[in-house]
Order: structure tokens, then sequence, then C-alpha cells
């Protein structure tokens, strides 16, 4: 009656825990009580004291199960064990009670909470508690060297926790197996891992050690794991988070969908793992960001490449960030995903994405991976549904208004047309602001200082800003260009000129009849723009695409066929699929000269090497379609390509070889102001006297101007004309004497 007594009593004056060294100080003292229980059962083996001097010392395991035995119906408990059984269930009860008040009122436990996230048995939750003693009171280490027969062994190990923990040899038996699972949550995420393994060494002899991190976690900080910070960040539902400017509707049937699962039946709901991929700055961490606030969860990323880079061990830093996630409770995050994904796997990467999908086996909540471009996952998840959306670069109307929103977020006042910008550059969301940023930094270092902060952003400063927001890899099979020509350094007849005017015009008006218009939703594919230069050599191509490029102030490369081009069957086509996959990223001009042995017309099937020659330009058209950028093709003879390349081609200009007035103009420009010319030198006599392109007048020219400048006078006639005989002469031709004996 005494003991039903003041149980009542304790359990009417129970009240909530104010913090949560309030509640370790009842559970150190219920663990008091179980150690000196235990203590006195030991002494009941030894009833002669004086013939054991390691009294108290040591127990076996038989022994414990025996004293586990007579917790039940024994009547010869002695009186004090009785008291200390009493004493304990009292105890156990009070601070059950103080729990549940404490639940009640929201106070937060660290430990109670710890098992809750973790799922964690009432048994797991005393293994804990006892690790956590040593962290509480140094006296504990004492203690459980006296009774662990090693006073050196400062920490419980799983024999002592088991006698302490359990309360009868069933409930023991059964926690043994929380130490041996492979996949139990007690060992993965709470107990420290031994570093190596003591040979001979038992599984009840191994120390029950709290991981540091857990210690932290559960005496005074939920702050992110330290060690993690390199590679993790965490983002909280209260934080500010940029606006969704496009793939809003993603966004919205994202949280629609989640809603949806989360409303189903607890027995058919599934949990929920999501694969976004898409180009740098396409927003994929915005958007799941996002999400995470509207469901008020907190956030955890991970970037897998850091974690390569910087872990010392994969294994064990993906499981400390599955922890946190779970200590925090959320939505777990992991981007750069393709760094898991190597294109020539090796074992080791192997064995490192198993682990990987085994430990995201592990987390509860929700999945998120991130990934620059698309990966086919080999994770299967059982008890997952796995869902797959690509984040695509917004359309040119979505681009116009990223432009707008972010210069006008900048305080940048650009006398830019936004539209054109949108439709020169397929940028990402990310790419575009830091476009803007860099170019803000540009015009300021090239501003004097004393000068005053322009109303605009620099052009130049701008472009290449643009320029240094593509990563690619062109250079491998293709030369950059500079472009140094503009519309008045070429020489061509009028309806050329126009028809390539029309073509930037193309470039730079896009946004306008794709966006505005309509047009965009009319054509799957072929929003790019093609051009083919057809004529002579020397008559001004290369020049013009250069011009083109100019103009629109983009990159512009050669393509080098010698590095395209390959005996191998598919070589060519992995070659073109290379090329227009990194041009794609920079919107670059693709130039490709002297194109006839590439694009020649298809031929009749007569054996292997026509049909796979066949193949190699068909797969060009298909490539030259799917390119949204520009591409220029150069050629000498115009009656090669095939006509069905031709119609897939929009502008097919001729470069018609120049009649003597457009070889006088040619004469004219090719001289610079600052140029010695002596009077004598007659543009027209040389324009009609001699029928030579544009390029053969460029190196005429050029080797006259030395010719003058061995000579130590301005260039004369004679120069020019000595230069002419050497240039026919590397084509085989041969000036007759009176074409310039008068010279």
């Amino acid at each position: 009656m005494k003991i039903l007594d003041r149980l009542t009593g304790r359990a009417m004056a129970a009240q909530s825990y104010v913090h949560a060294w309030e509640h370790y100080k009842d559970e150190l003292i219920l663990l008091d009580k179980k150690l000196e229980l235990l203590y006195r059962r030991r002494q009941k083996l030894t009833p002669d004291p004086q013939t054991d001097s390691f009294r108290g010392m040591f127990v076996s395991e038989d022994e414990f199960i025996r004293l586990i035995g007579e917790q039940e119906g024994d009547a010869g408990l002695q009186e004090e064990e009785a008291d200390l059984l009493a004493g304990i269930q009292e105890t156990e009860i009070y601070i059950a009670q103080r729990l549940e008040e404490s639940r009640k009122k929201g106070v937060f436990l660290p430990l109670s909470y710890a098992a809750s996230v973790f799922v964690l048995s009432a048994i797991e939750e005393r293994f804990v508690m006892l690790a956590l003693a040593v962290e509480l009171d140094r006296k504990y280490e004492r203690i459980f060297g006296f009774l662990q027969d090693d006073l050196t062994n400062k920490t419980p190990v799983v024999s002592l926790a088991l006698q302490v923990a359990c309360s009868n040899p069933e409930e023991m038996r059964t926690a043994r197996t929380t130490f041996v699972a492979p996949d139990g949550r007690l060992a993965r995420f709470l107990l420290q891992r031994e570093e190596q393994e003591i040979r001979g060494q038992s599984l009840l002899s191994k120390p029950l050690v709290l991981d540091k991190r857990i210690v932290a976690f559960l005496l005074d900080s939920g702050e992110l794991d330290p060690k993690l910070k390199p590679a993790v960040e965490m983002v909280y539902p209260d934080d500010e988070l940029a606006p969704l400017l496009v793939q809003e509707d993603f966004q919205q049937r994202l949280r629609g969908f989640v809603h949806e699962a989360l409303q189903a039946p607890a027995a058919e709901r599934k949990r929920l793992a999501f694969h976004l991929w898409g180009n740098a700055g396409a927003g994929k961490k915005l958007q799941v960001k996002h999400f995470s606030s509207h469901f008020n969860k907190p956030l955890l990323i991970a970037n897998l490449a850091d974690v390569l880079l910087h872990a010392a061990s994969f294994e064990e830093t993906v499981s400390a960030i599955v922890r946190e996630a779970i200590l925090h409770q959320a939505v777990l995050c992991f981007t750069r995903l393709e760094a898991l994904y190597p294109e020539e796997p090796d074992l080791a990467a192997q064995q490192r994405l198993g682990k990987f999908h085994d430990m995201l086996g592990s987390y509860g909540g929700m999945v998120f991976l991130l990934a620059g471009k698309y990966n086919r996952l080999n994770w299967k998840p059982k008890e997952r549904l796995l869902l797959e959306h690509e984040l695509q670069v917004p359309d040119e109307g979505g681009r116009e208004r990223l432009w707008t929103a972010f210069a006008r977020e900048l305080g940048v006042s650009a006398g830019i047309d936004f539209r054109v910008m949108s439709g020169k550059f397929r940028f990402t969301p990310g790419q575009i602001y830091r476009a803007l940023t860099l170019a803000r930094g540009y015009s300021a270092w090239q501003r004097e200082p004393q000068a005053a902060a322009p109303e605009g952003l620099d052009t130049a400063a701008l472009y290449k800003a643009c320029y240094q927001q593509v990563q690619h890899k062109l250079e491998r099979k293709a030369t950059r260009i500079e472009p140094r020509y503009q519309w008045g350094d070429i020489i061509l007849p009028p309806e050329q000129k126009d028809q390539l005017r029309n073509a930037c015009n193309q470039v730079k008006y896009r946004g306008v009849v794709y966006s505005d218009w309509g047009f965009e939703k009319k054509l799957a594919y072929g929003k790019g723009l093609s051009m083919l230069f057809a004529g002579p050599p020397g008559t001004g191509k290369t020049m013009s695409a250069q011009v083109v490029a100019g103009d629109l102030q983009l990159e512009l490369y050669k393509v080098d066929l010698s590095q395209v081009i390959s005996k191998y069957i598919g070589e060519t086509e992995k070659n073109l699929h290379e090329i227009f996959e990194e041009a794609q990223l920079s919107n670059a001009v693709l130039f490709f000269d002297e194109t006839d042995a590439l694009f020649g017309k298809r031929s009749e099937v007569k054996d292997s090497h026509d049909k796979y020659a066949n193949i190699e330009t068909a797969y060009l058209l298909q490539k030259m379609e799917e390119y949204q950028g520009i591409t220029v093709l150069a050629t000498n003879l115009l009656n090669n390509i095939d006509e069905a390349f031709l119609r897939r081609i929009n502008y097919v200009i001729k470069f018609p070889f120049p009649d003597s007035e457009y070889r006088e103009k040619i004469w004219q420009s090719m001289f610079p102001p600052a140029a010695p010319l002596s009077a004598d030198v007659d543009f027209k006599y040389l324009a009609q006297h001699y029928e030579i392109a544009g390029g053969n007048i460029k190196n005429v020219v050029l080797s006259s101007a030395f010719l003058a400048a061995e000579a130590g006078e301005p260039i004369r006639m004679p120069h020019i004309i000595k230069s002419i005989r050497h240039e026919l002469q590397k084509s085989g031709k041969i000036l007759a004497r009176q074409e310039w004996e008068d010279y």
C-alpha cells in the first residue's frame, strides 16, 4: 500500500519538463537505481566475501541470466531489492508522465525527439541514455569501469548495456539483434563506428559509444554538423527566397501532386523521390527551395561533387548527411548527381553508387536528385515512387522577362534591347543573372575613377560577360575566329548583302516571331538558322561569316573537318554530335568551310561505304535542324550539294566572281589609311586588267606592302604588279609581257 500511495502521489505531482537537463536529471536518477540493483544482485553471487577478493568486479553471462530470472516470482528477494525495484518502477512512471505533459505543451526534449525521428524502441532509447551518461557526469566512467572489471574501460559495453536496460531474458535476446542487424538505425546513425575491429572481440565486449554529432545534438546543439558544412547547406522555411520568374507551372504541378499523395490512405501511401535535371542555372535548387518552404519543411542540400572531392569516406559522409536530414526532418536534396555517373565507370564507382542507393533507402522523407544532364538512374526503389522531370531553358519570352527583371533587381539601367539578347543567348535564369552581375562589374572597372556612374551597361562588357557564362569544349574540334570585319568591309552585290542582313534579322527578332506571334507552337524543331555560302575561292565567304558573327556579337568557330571525318564507322557521327552538343551551350556560330567532302550528294548504295556515307549526310541534316544557333556552310561547288540538303537550309547565298566594278572597290578597301600609297597606283587599271578574286587581292596588297617596306619607299604600281605575277604563278597562270611591261 505504501508503494501504491507513493506512486499515486508522484503521478498527481508530475509536471512537464522545462528543458532537457531536467529530463536528464531524472533519467540519471533512474540509471543510478538500476546500477545499484545490478550491484546488489551481484553481491548475492559471492556469499563469502573472504574467499573472493574480486567481489563485484565481474559477472558472467550465465550468472546474469540467473539474476534476471530471479526478478519474476522469486519470494527470496531481499527487502532492499524489493524497494529498489519499486523505486525503479515509480521513477519510470514518473518520467513517462512528465514526458507526456511535455509533449502536450510542446517542450522540445532532444532524447525523446531523437527516439521518435529514428524510430527507436524503448530499449534502444535506454541504450542511448546509458551511453550519454558518461557525457553528463564523469562518475559513470568509474562506475562502468568497476562493473566491467576494467577501470580503464570508461564506457559501457554491450554486455553491461543489456544487463541494465533489459528486464528479462527474452528482452535481452531481442535487444542483441539491435547491435547485429546491419541496417539497424541505432548502430547506423547514433553509435560511433569502430575504425578497426579488434581481433577476437565478442559482440558483448564491444563499447557502446555515441557518435559525436549525436552527443552534440542531445546536449545543446541543433545546428548543422560542422563536418558537413563544406558540402552541405541547410535552408529553413522562413528563409527569404528569390521569386520564381519561370517554370511556375511546374512548381504548382509538383505541390499538387505531393498534396494528393499525402492524402492517400496510409496503406497505399508511398515515399516520393524526384529526379530533376537541366543546364546549370536552370533553377533546380530554387524549385526545391520553394517546394520545401510551401510545406514548411527545412531543406538539406548536399553537393555530391564536393562530397567526392573532400570526404575521406564517401559512405560515412553520405550516412552523416542522411542522419542530419532525419534529425532536422528535412527534405533531402542531392545536387551534381552526375558526379556518381562517370562516362567510364569502374568497379569503385559502381560500388559507391550501390552504397548511395542503399543509404537513400534508409531515409523515409522526401528526396530530390538534381543533375546538370540526364542520367539513366540505376536506383530502382521498391517502396518509393521515383519521378523524373527536365527543367528546360526558358523560351524567348521567358528569357526576355528574366533579363528585364534581373536588370531591375540589380539596379542596371541598360540601354540594351533585352529581346535581342534573349534571342541570341539561350541562357538559363542563373546564367542571365550572373551575366548581368559580371557585366556591371566590368563596366565599373572600365570606367575612369573620377567619372560618374554611367546610366547603362557597356555593350561590350555585357557580351563579354555572356561569353563567360558558357563552358564548352568546342576548341577540341574547332578553331575560334575573332570577327574583325564589319558591313563596310565586305564588297558584295546588293542582293547578297540583303540576304545576309535578313539572316541576321532572323536572329535579332526571333523573340517577336516565335514568342509574341506564336510561331514557336507551330515548330517542333528547326528554329535555328542555317546558311550556305557558295562561290569560287576568295569571293568573301569566310569574311561574310565574320560579319554575321560580329553583327550579332556571337562567337564564331570554324570547324576543322580533318578532326570530324573519320574512316571508322560511326566516328564521324560521334564527332558531329559532340560539336553541336557543345555549340548548343554557347549558341555559337558554326562555320564549316570546304564542305564538299562531307556534305556531297547522296549516292546510290553500291557497297557499305556508300551506305555509311549517306548516313553521315543524313545525320548532319538532323543535327542542323535540331541546333537552335547559326550554322554556316561554305562550298566552292554548289552543284555538289544534295538538293534535299539545300531544301533544309534557310539561306543559300551565291557569291559571284567580282566584275571590274567590284574589283576596283575591293582594291580600294584593302589599303588602310595609314599605308603610304604612291600617286601612280591606278585601281581602275588593276581592276580591268587582272581578273582575280578578293582573297587574291588581299594577298597581293600585303605582298606589295612588304616589297615597298624593303625598298624604303611608298607602295607603287611596280610593287603591286610584281605581287600580282607571283600570285598568279601559284595557280599556274603566266602574265604576257605586254600586260606588265608598262610598270
